[in-house]
């Protein structure tokens, strides 16, 4: 299949799907609290990893080691990590509940707005000066 036909839609019975024919299995739960929402996550993550999207750890590969820096790993559970670094080595802690994010890009993105401001701000995460 083509990225083309891997997008967000409703098949006739108003329910979340992709459009190469993906239907979430939480749909077919009988608890009616919050499965629209949940099977619209499931199939937006099912886009996602079917388009490409997943942000690199930052160490992986040949990239341009710059610092502070953030990383996006998947978990055990389902969810997402974000990891931020001053330098190679040198984790920075967030707090339990900033850690952990429901999609990659959820977690790519709060890891974007807090690496971009100390960027901007010429600091590492710790308030120093780079």
């Amino acid at each position: 299949m083509t990225k083309l036909s891997h997008f967000l839609k409703r098949n006739a019975d108003n329910e979340p799907v992709c459009g190469c024919g993906f239907r979430p299995a939480i749909l077919d739960d009988a608890a009616p609290v919050g499965i629209q929402w949940k099977a619209k996550r499931d199939v937006l993550d099912h886009v996602d990893a079917l388009s490409g999207f997943r942000p690199s750890a930052p160490f992986d590969g040949n990239q341009d080691r710059k610092f502070p820096r953030a990383g996006v790993r998947p978990g055990a559970s389902g969810r997402w990590k974000l990891t931020l670094w001053d330098e190679e080595g040198v984790m920075h802690p967030l707090p339990f509940k900033s850690q952990w994010h429901d999609t990659a890009r959820e977690a790519f993105e709060f890891g974007q707005l807090i690496i971009g401001a100390h960027w901007r701000s010429g600091t590492r995460l710790n308030g120093m000066g780079r």
